[in-house]
C-alpha cells in the first residue's frame, strides 16, 4: 500500500471540527515566524562564535561539550531559520512558494535531529558537572577532553543512527497540479515501512528518552546546587578555621614569623582565585542546564500529549493546534540558542576575555578608523 501526501497546504480535511480556524491558525503560525526569525539569526552567528572562541582558549572536558552544542545549536537554527523563512514567503500566497511546505516537511526532519543531539549534549553536560560537583574526589580524573570528545561523538552516532531510518521512509517526485497547470512537488509516504518505526521514534525517542533526559537534568541540576552550598559553606568554615589559627600562631611566634605568614597568605589568595574559577565553571554549566530544562517543558508535555491523543498529529483533526503547538515550542528553542553566548559572557572569564580582546575591541577600533 502506498499514501501519497500532497503539499501541506492541500492535506484533505479530517474528520471533526479543528480547535483552531485556518485565519487564527495562520495569523499565529506568521507571528511565531517572525519571532523565530528574530532569535535564531543572530543565534546562527553567536553560536559560531561560540565554537570559534572555544577552539582558540584552553580546551577541557567542559568546553569540548559546549563546541559539540553550539555546532548542533548553530546548524539547528540555520534550519530552523530556512523553515520560518518559507512559511513566510508560502503564507504570502506567491506561486513560486507553493512546494516550500514540503520542503519545509523534510528540513524538520533535520532540525528535531539537531535538536535530540542538542539535548543528549545537554544532558551530559549535567551528568558531568553533577558528578564532579558530588563525588569530586572519585570523579576527578574520569573527566577529560579526549573522554568528553569520544562521549560527545557517540552521542551524536546514536541519536543520528536511532533517526537516520525515518529519511528512507521518503522519497520526492513532480507531478502535473491541476490547480494551475504547473508542477508541484510532492513527498510520497510509504506506511509500510513508515508506521512500524514512526512508533518507535514517537514511543522511545519522543516520550522515553525525552524523559529521561529532563528528568537526569532536573537531577543534576538540585545535586549542583545543592554540591554548590555545601562547599561554599564549608569553604567558609575553614577560611574561619584557617584565619584564627594563624593569628593565634603569629602572637606566639612574633614578628620573624612575618615572612612565612605572607607566603601563607599568599597560597591562600592564590587557592581561593583556583576555587572562585571552578565555582564559576560550575555556575555556567548550571544555567546552561537550568535554562535548557525551562524551555524544553513545554517540548516534554506536548510529546505526552502527542502519545495519548492520536488526533494530535499532523493531518489528524488537531492539524491546526499541532502546528501552532510546535511553532511556538520551536521560538523557545530559538531562544535556547541565543542566550548561551551571554552565560559564557558572564560566568567565563577566558571566553570573556578572548571576546572583547581579541574580537570586540580590534572590530570596534577598525570601525572607527
Amino acid at each position: 500500500m502506498m499514501n501519497v501526501s500532497t503539499r501541506l497546504g492541500i492535506v484533505s480535511a479530517p474528520l471533526g471540527e479543528p480547535l483552531i480556524s485556518d485565519h487564527i491558525t495562520n495569523y499565529i503560525m506568521v507571528m511565531t515566524s517572525f519571532v523565530i526569525l528574530i532569535f535564531s539569526l543572530p543565534s546562527v552567528v553567536l553560536n559560531n562564535l561560540n565554537v570559534y572562541i572555544f577552539i582558540n582558549t584552553k580546551l577541557d572536558s567542559v568546553t569540548v561539550c559546549f563546541i559539540s552544542l553550539a555546532l548542533a545549536d548553530m546548524t539547528s537554527m540555520i534550519l530552523l531559520s530556512t523553515n520560518a523563512t518559507f512559511y513566510l514567503i508560502h503564507s504570502s500566497d506567491v506561486s513560486w512558494g507553493r512546494n516550500l511546505p514540503t520542503l519545509t516537511y523534510l528540513i524538520s526532519f533535520l532540525f528535531v535531529l539537531l535538536t535530540d543531539m542538542s539535548s543528549a549534549t545537554t544532558t551530559y553536560i549535567a551528568v558531568q558537572r553533577g558528578l564532579c560537583v558530588t563525588f569530586p574526589f572519585y570523579t576527578r580524573n574520569v573527566f577529560n577532553k579526549n573522554r568528553s570528545l569520544v562521549i560527545c561523538s557517540i552521542i551524536s552516532l546514536v541519536i543520528l543512527v536511532c533517526t537516520l531510518p525515518r529519511f528512507a521512509t521518503f522519497r520526492l517526485k513532480t507531478i502535473l497540479d491541476p490547480i494551475d497547470n504547473t508542477t508541484a512537488l510532492l513527498v510520497f509516504e510509504y506506511f509500510e515501512s513508515w508506521y512500524s518505526f514512526d512508533s518507535f521514534y514517537l514511543i522511545f525517542m519522543k516520550s522515553v528518552l525525552a524523559f529521561t533526559e529532563y528528568g537526569i537534568m532536573v537531577v543534576c541540576t538540585v545535586a549542583i546546587s545543592i554540591g554548590m552550598r555545601s562547599s561554599l559553606k564549608l569553604k567558609q568554615k575553614s577560611n574561619t578555621y584557617s584565619s584564627k589559627t594563624s593569628r593565634r600562631a603569629h602572637s606566639k611566634k612574633g614578628k620573624e614569623k612575618k615572612d612565612l605568614d605572607d607566603i601563607k597568605s599568599s597560597e591562600k589568595e592564590q587557592a581561593q582565585k583556583k576555587d572562585s574559577k571552578e565555582s564559576l565553571v560550575v555556575k555556567q554549566s548550571l544555567i546552561v542546564v537550568l535554562i535548557h530544562v525551562i524551555l524544553t517543558t513545554p517540548r516534554i508535555f506536548v510529546s505526552l500529549f502527542k502519545v495519548f491523543e492520536p488526533r494530535f498529529a499532523l493531518g489528524g483533526q488537531y492539524n491546526n493546534l499541532f502546528f501552532v503547538f510546535y511553532n511556538s515550542i520551536n521560538v523557545a528553542d530559538s531562544i535556547n540558542a541565543f542566550v548561551n553566548f551571554f552565560v559564557y559572557l558572564t560566568f567565563n572569564s577566558k571566553f570573556r576575555h578572548y571576546f572583547f580582546n581579541k574580537i570586540y575591541r580590534p572590530v570596534v577600533k577598525n570601525g572607527s578608523s
